[in-house]
């Protein structure tokens, strides 16, 4: 049975640790990631509308998230069930940021006033739609990830016997955080020279081949579904 290591947040990695080995993969996790609320206030402002691209941003969001009577746009069938989980009602959900600025091209042709719930590590692409179309958006980052201080021992100690076959990777950043954790632990060139990498994304997979990652493969879409299909097809 191969081992395979799941360097991911432990609430995501356990869901995937489930669907391993389901595929009958036999799965480690080691997350390199801890997600945190930063306890950033909620303004007690008025706003057009709230948007949301990620259910941690609204599980982290604290209290203050119930006082605001604006709309909620979202993306994500997983934001829109936090939001109702807290009897929030959702007026639009979108499958991404994409779809997410043509619902507010379409319902707010006007400059409006926006409340963005986020990560510290979010993309820009929202925010740079609403700027190019003269809204004003107010970002609150609600929680944030924390890379681990170290490699978790059951982790070290497999990678130094040789017993992992494969590692998967969903962000440039938890790579590059899980690179220099292997190197702190000494077990680097096992990483490097035995285990094959999965990428979610091109930008994943540059981060391992610049650190000298010999056998790194690229999801054929940025989603696990695909991550897993290139695990069952090597």
């Amino acid at each position: 049975m191969r081992r395979v290591l799941v360097t991911r947040a432990r609430e995501d990695a356990e869901r995937t640790a489930e669907e391993l080995r389901r595929r009958g993969f036999a799965p480690l996790i080691a997350p390199v990631l801890e997600i945190a609320a930063t306890g950033a206030p909620i303004p007690a402002e008025n706003f057009d509308a709230v948007l949301a691209t990620s259910a941690r941003a609204i599980q982290f969001s604290g209290e203050g998230l119930a006082a605001s009577s604006a709309p909620f746009f979202v993306v994500g069938a997983k934001t829109a069930a936090a939001l109702s989980a807290r009897g929030a009602q959702v007026e639009a959900s979108a499958p991404d940021v994409a779809a997410l600025t043509l619902l507010l091209g379409a319902r707010f042709p006007a400059p409006a006033r926006f409340l963005y719930l986020a990560g510290h590590d979010h993309k820009d692409d929202l925010e740079s739609f609403l700027r190019a179309h003269g809204h004003a958006a107010t970002v609150v980052e609600t929680y944030e990830a924390r890379a681990a201080a170290a490699l978790r021992e059951e982790a070290r100690a497999a990678l130094a016997a040789g017993e992992i076959d494969a590692a998967l990777h969903y962000s440039a950043r938890s790579a590059s955080i899980f690179l220099a954790l292997a190197d702190a632990a000494g077990v680097s060139a096992a990483l490097r020279a035995r285990v094959t990498h999965f990428a979610l994304s091109e930008d994943v997979a540059r981060v391992l081949r610049a650190a000298g990652c010999a056998n790194v493969r690229v999801a054929a879409a940025p989603d696990q579904a695909s991550l897993l299909a290139a695990l069952e097809a090597q």
